[in-house]
């Protein structure tokens, strides 16, 4: 139903990059939206039902802009913008950032429909 790709792989932050959102049909889609989506992912305690402790991975959502879409069968073509202080991409042993171009059509009482599409963001 969604597919969606960015434009250039790499964009540096304050920089904008245009986004390609391919609507197959419909099929129930409410509400379409693309957007941009940074997610960190952190290293933490973890304890197990045992008591013992260990490493486990968290996440959270560093950074997120979403527009409205014409939900109309076809191609659609989106600016989206990196906010200059937004983290980089970065992939470390206790922290990263990830970075994606996404597409989600809103469903009523369903998942939301949802494409993505990953991205670099340079310092």
């Amino acid at each position: 139903m969604l597919q969606v790709a960015a434009g250039e792989p790499e964009v540096h932050r304050g920089g904008e990059l245009d986004a390609q959102l391919t609507i197959a049909s419909l099929g129930g889609l409410g509400a379409v939206e693309v957007g941009l989506v940074c997610t960190e992912f952190y290293a933490c305690a973890v304890t197990g039902g045992d008591g013992k402790r260990s490493r486990g991975t968290g996440s959270a959502t560093a950074h997120e802009e979403w527009l409205a879409v014409d939900d109309t069968p076809g191609v659609h073509s989106v600016r989206l913008g990196v906010p200059a202080q937004a983290p980089f991409s970065y992939a470390g042993e206790l922290l990263s950032f990830t970075w994606e171009v996404a597409a989600r059509g809103r469903r009523r009482h369903r998942l939301d429909a949802q494409a993505r599409h990953e991205i670099s963001v340079l310092p």
